[in-house]
């Protein structure tokens, strides 16, 4: 999704800076949801790290992580499940999340299709989101995305298989939630308004650059640059854009990249 870059007068973009904290208050349950995978991504490291490879102490310490974390968030986890308008993510997300903590008492007719069907969600579940269109729906899947995912990892484990496989389409789920739900309705204006002597070669110059996400959160930033380099780059963005996708998957995603790929 490309950024949508606009122009806007100085006073404009300080009002905007000055106001994000009343215009857009951080949403509790949003950031609870937000927060989960941070939880548990130790835990989906070891299952990575080490899924194959035999059941050890070290994934015995990672699984009781993650359902510890599916287990004491299951409410705000099935709330978002039911907002999800495919009807076969939404039961299979459901299924996973309500059986994941019986794990160890079941036996081998149940554990197989617990995994196969814990694997296939994920897969159906990144699927679902690169298809749909509605950010809502996009976001609300992009912030599950980790929760089946991670029981999948488990699942496999638990059943001595090797869990690379599964980590790598999370990391490219994440990529693609990193794409599709970073803020692009953004702009920039001088952080001094008023001051018309023309800079010199050089000389800094500062910029409030902003970002505003689909949900309606703002988030802004000041950028230095220094005259005639101009400041108008995707990376100059990148803090303003967290901020405003502070309360959705971008967050997540963007969070949770850098430890994943170095798993």
């Amino acid at each position: 999704m490309r950024k949508r870059l606009r122009m806007v007068s100085a006073t404009a973009a300080v009002s905007m800076a000055l106001t994000v904290g009343a215009v857009a208050p951080a949403r509790p349950a949003q950031a609870a949801i937000t927060g989960w995978f941070s939880a548990v991504i130790s835990a989906v490291v070891t299952l990575a790290s080490r899924g194959g490879s035999g059941w050890d102490p070290q994934l015995e310490a990672a699984k009781q992580q993650i359902i510890s974390a599916v287990e004491s968030s299951k409410q705000e986890i099935l709330n978002h499940i039911d907002a999800i308008a495919a009807a076969d993510v939404e039961a299979c997300t459901q299924a996973a999340v309500t059986k994941v903590a019986q794990i160890d008492s079941m036996p081998g007719s149940l554990l197989g299709p617990f995994v196969n069907g814990a694997v296939d969600c994920a897969a159906l579940s990144s699927s679902y989101f690169n298809a749909v269109q509605d950010p809502w729906a996009a976001d609300n899947i992009g912030k599950l995305m980790g929760v089946i995912y991670s029981i999948a990892m488990l699942g496999f484990a638990k059943y001595n298989l090797s869990t690379r496989t599964l980590l790598d389409n999370l990391i490219r789920g994440y990529q693609a939630v990193q794409v599709k739900m970073r803020p692009s309705n953004c702009g920039m204006g001088n952080a001094y308004p008023g001051n018309d002597i023309p800079p010199r070669p050089g000389e800094p110059m500062y910029w409030i650059v902003w970002c505003d996400a689909y949900n309606g959160d703002l988030g802004n930033a000041t950028v230095i640059s220094y005259y005639p380099q101009q400041p108008v780059t995707d990376a100059a963005f990148d803090e303003a854009a967290l901020q405003a996708g502070r309360n959705t998957s971008y967050a997540i995603a963007v969070n949770a990249l850098p430890t994943l790929r170095a798993a």
